[in-house]
């Protein structure tokens, strides 16, 4: 297979052919986990010779957010780097990608999910504010930065309670915003609208008819859940900034605006749902990764599911 075999196609016959006959055979495991869990399904569908630096760049940051520490990204990040550049040396490729990429610095982020009160406070503060709806969006369905910003009054099944997550957004330097489809198939998902965002979404109509009268002819209709002030896709910096506003006026310590997805998945397994649906809720490609970002909130599952056995003795 040439250039235009995907990354998927390439990496796992590189991994399997060519970086196998190098490594002892318990590495070979963790590579083929690092492959499948974090690079494949984020960067597995691209063509091979249409693989960018941005692509890679973008890629990187999402694991920073995601808080994953800045060694466990640089050996990831270094595991795609050689199997480029053996594509490079076998002349499947011109160049190397990765090799102008900028890797994060710094000690791993600490996430800090906000518990039922905090939420709560959160919610109440940011009522009147223009990221309302996109806090309690983000507190209650847990999905990405990205995939709010992408959408659509389309996306809301109301008859069905509903909202269907079809596309996440992305800003690539020269390109601007880029509306791509899910990373992985598990991405692309329905999750079911609590009645709070359900009757929030009157007040969510009557903020965007504001604004499309204050734009004039300036606005551009996009049918978007949550338009700038011109009707186009809010930039990620913006909503940073007025988020850490909010999270002031909350009595509220700093966060990232990816803690609210955190945030939800925390108080869902704490409250005892069961992981696999937190797991589809979250679009997680495997419940590895699940079990492994919240494996902080097992312990107290463990000790619900020990006290009602005993329950069931008594």
């Amino acid at each position: 297979m040439g250039p235009k075999q995907t990354v998927k196609q390439y990496l796992e016959n590189w991994l399997e052919n060519v970086r196998r006959l190098r490594i002892r055979s318990s590495t070979l495991q963790s590579y083929r986990d690092a492959l499948h869990i974090r690079i494949i399904p984020a960067l597995g569908h691209v063509q091979l010779n249409q693989l960018s630096r941005e692509m890679v760049q973008t890629f990187l940051a999402d694991l920073f957010d995601e808080g994953l520490s800045p060694n466990y990204i640089k050996a990831l990040y270094m595991l795609l780097s050689s199997a480029l550049k053996d594509a490079v040396d076998s002349e499947v490729l011109a160049r190397n990608v990765c090799e102008r990429v900028t890797l994060p610095r710094g000690e791993k982020y600490e996430a800090r999910p906000l518990t039922k009160e905090e939420c709560q406070r959160l919610i109440t503060a940011a009522r009147g504010h223009r990221l309302w709806f996109f806090i309690l969006m983000g507190i209650t369905t847990g999905a990405r930065r990205g995939e709010l910003t992408g959408l659509r009054w389309s996306d809301i099944d109301l008859a069905k309670g509903v909202v269907h997550i079809r596309r996440t957004i992305v800003r690539l330097r020269k390109l601007g915003f880029v509306a791509n489809e899910p990373k992985t198939a598990s991405g692309a998902r329905k999750i079911r609208l609590t009645q709070i965002v359900i009757d929030g979404l009157e007040e969510q109509k009557r903020y965007i008819a504001a604004i499309r009268r204050h734009a004039g002819s300036a606005w551009k209709e996009n049918d978007l859940l949550f338009p700038n002030k011109h009707g186009g896709y809010l930039d990620r910096w913006v909503i940073s900034r007025q988020f850490q506003r909010v999270l002031e006026k909350a009595g509220l310590p700093y966060m990232r605006l990816h803690d609210l997805r955190h945030s939800a998945a925390t108080l869902l397994l704490a409250a005892g749902v069961n992981v696999k649906v937190v797991q589809e809720m979250l679009g997680h490609s495997d419940i590895r990764i699940t079990l492994q970002m919240y494996s902080h909130v097992m312990p107290d599952m463990q000790k619900d599911a020990a006290d009602k056995m005993n329950d069931m003795f008594q």
